[in-house]
């Protein structure tokens, strides 16, 4: 289970608790706007777990291991789909990268990150930038074999 969805269980559990105390002791009190304001409470609390079962789960570890083999088939991918803007050395120097606002990334900076978070970054893309979701583009074995080939094109973990 991710940080965020943990995040969000236990603030939807703890405004549930609130809601249900406050509609209970208000339906007991008579107290009408009181009640309405715990069930809002409530609701918003359903809210809360409904956005939590939708975000995604990635594998906290790479499936993949990095064989030679998983490494070219990254390379071939991360050429055909990365190089225009991040460049062939992943430095954000790319044919397009000019175009771009803000620029492309330079991919040594992500050395330090996770396989998991980068796996994630490739698959929801980055918003306010030009770096898109691959989620529809790659599979996830194919986002896995470019997250390899990041490693040893960055020399990450």
């Amino acid at each position: 289970m991710s940080r965020a969805v943990l995040d969000l269980l236990v603030l939807g559990s703890l405004m549930a608790a609130l809601g249900g105390g406050l509609l209970t002791y208000a339906l007991r009190r008579g107290r009408r706007p009181l009640a309405w304001a715990g069930g809002i409470i409530l609701i918003v609390a359903g809210l809360f777990a409904i956005e939590a079962a939708r975000l995604p789960r990635f594998p906290r570890r790479n499936p993949i291991p990095a064989t030679a083999q998983s490494v070219a088939t990254g390379q071939r991918l991360y050429r055909a789909h990365c190089a225009v803007c991040h460049g062939h050395q992943g430095r954000g120097d790319g044919p397009a990268a000019a175009a771009l606002k803000p620029r492309p990334g330079d991919l040594r900076r992500t050395s330090r990150m996770s396989d998991a978070a980068l796996f994630e970054r490739i698959t929801q893309g980055l918003p306010g930038t030009a770096m898109p979701a691959f989620r529809d583009t790659l599979t996830e074995e194919e986002r896995w074999h470019v997250v390899n080939y990041l490693r040893q094109l960055t020399g990450g973990p």
